[in-house]
């Protein structure tokens, strides 16, 4: 490529100005396309689930969840938080770009590095020699990841949506295609590895199609530096928050079973699918513009508190209604063998019910810099949840589910205390926020449990039914006075803030 050429191509890619002149239908179009992304993701993701549980067995889950709590810890490094950096830096250059993807591939070599090396401590720690093989086949996965880190951050930074959703969506379902036919043939827990492998190349490919960017060679002076520490602050946050969320699978898997490791991951993974659903788009676009509002408390303070109340009107709802119609969920999404999923799938729902409004600390943290304030939380946090899970080590994988739910708690208004002090937003306004749409959502629930409770069968294929009762009765409780009406009002604006405010 000629110097010309180069720059000219360079401009196209690190340069932000032209998205200003057309920013609004940008983000409209943005919004649409992530969200409409998050719908399609949570049928192939529930889909895929559905079939492979049918077709393997939960040991399978358990192995390769034992496999996988471990080497996923050590791929929180392998970004080093370093695609942050190219999408929020106001400008930005091919020489720090490429200094950033060979740092990246670095991290990449080294986590992968990290994970063949402790796949023998790891399967002399669960006792289980099948650990080392799939430890050992993981490390190329990892290595894969790091190469398109950059790739998918200028995707990012150039607001080309619908390509880098287009090709997340074409490796998940790749991934799962490749995992069913596996397991068909009977691959058993391999199966989750052919469909790493696939996930991991068919992203790659997309990634270096629709971002032709070809890396220079790194450079000792190119600015980078300020950049690099503020990936390190975000992948501390990463590492203490995997820990958080992954310990409790490493004690299930070697103390207890894997079978029993395999029922508490569908578990978490079930409940919390919809809710990612939902907080991963809304948070896309509500970070930017509470950023541009951080000096302007009042106006901070609205959009803030709207917005949280769009979110739990949406999430709450739906994590009490999957607690109520949790055996019925289960055998029909995952079939009759994992019913023992149930109470720990009842027991998480508490820790998911926290989760739905756990996100807007977040918020505040990133759209006001504070993200020393998040880490010195995590670390906080991080030693009371892994002692929680200790404690309900010998209770197996309820008492640790149980345990989790329990800091969820105990925890929520330390955590928001944190993410508030000296901003706009305080507990109290939070408070009133939360209350109406968790009163009407855990009402509505019991309801629904007393109704189910009066009949002496309540069959299975009524979970449909009982969608459309707690849906309409929730929709009526707000219906029914007319400061719920006017609630229902603001909330169907909230869409359209969104998307006005990214200007």
């Amino acid at each position: 490529m000629t110097d010309t050429h180069a720059s000219a191509a360079h401009r196209i890619l690190f340069e932000t100005d032209h998205l200003h002149q057309d920013l609004r239908k940008r983000s409209v179009r943005g919004a649409a396309v992530t969200i409409s992304s998050q719908a399609a993701r949570l049928l192939l993701q529930v889909g895929g689930m559905a079939l492979l549980a049918r077709l393997l067995l939960p040991e399978d889950f358990g192995v390769y969840g034992k496999t996988i709590a471990l080497t996923g810890f050590i791929t929180t490094i392998q970004t080093g938080g370093l695609s942050l950096a190219t999408v929020q830096q106001a400008q930005i250059n091919h020489g720090q770009v490429s200094t950033l993807f060979w740092l990246n591939v670095l991290l990449g070599l080294t986590a992968a590095a990290l994970v063949a090396a402790l796949s023998p401590a790891m399967a002399w720690f669960y006792k289980d020699p099948r650990v080392l093989a799939i430890g050992l086949a993981m490390a190329g996965v990892v290595l894969i990841s790091s190469l398109g880190v950059q790739h998918r951050a200028l995707l990012q930074r150039q607001m080309r949506f619908m390509q880098k959703v287009s090709g997340d969506l074409v490796a998940l379902l790749s991934g799962f295609v490749a995992a069913v036919i596996a397991a068909s043939m009977g691959a058993g827990y391999w199966s989750f590895v052919i469909q790493q492998y696939t996930m991991a190349l068919v992203t790659l490919v997309m990634l270096y199609g629709f971002c032709r960017w070809v890396p220079g060679l790194p450079r000792r002076r190119s600015g980078v530096r300020p950049m690099v520490k503020l990936g390190a602050n975000q992948s501390a946050s990463s590492i203490l928050n995997f820990a958080n969320r992954n310990v409790d699978n490493v004690l299930i898997g070697r103390y207890i079973s894997d079978a029993a490791l395999g029922f508490y991951t569908l578990a978490y993974r079930l409940l919390l699918l919809p809710i990612q659903q939902i907080n991963a788009p809304l948070s896309s676009v509500m970070l930017p513009a509470l950023s541009r509002l951080q000096h302007q408390p009042k106006r901070f303070c609205r959009f803030y508190y709207r917005a949280l109340g769009a979110i739990v009107f949406v999430g709450m709802p739906i994590v009490c209604f999957l607690w109520v119609d949790a055996r019925s969920v289960i055998q029909i999404a995952l079939g009759p063998k994992w019913l023992p999923t149930v109470p720990l799938f009842q027991a998480l729902g508490v820790a998911a019910f926290i989760g739905t409004f756990n996100i807007a600390g977040n918020w505040v943290y990133t759209s006001l810099g504070r993200t020393d304030r998040r880490l010195f939380w995590q670390g906080i946090a991080t030693p009371v949840t892994l002692a929680a899970f200790f404690i309900g080590l010998p209770w197996g994988a309820f008492g640790i589910a149980v345990s989790f739910s329990a800091t969820r708690v105990l925890l929520v208004v330390p955590s928001l205390h944190n993410a508030y002090r000296g901003t706009p937003v305080d507990l109290w306004t939070t408070a009133k926020t939360l209350a109406r749409p968790a009163a009407t959502s855990i009402g509505v629930a019991a309801i629904l449990w007393g109704l189910q409770h009066t009949m002496t069968e309540w069959p299975v294929r009524w979970v449909f039914l009982d969608a459309l009762i707690y849906g309409g009765l929730y929709l009526g409780a707000w219906l029914a006075n007319a400061s719920g009406r006017a609630h229902l009002r603001d909330l169907m604006s909230v869409l359209e803030e969104l998307r006005s405010r990214k200007r």
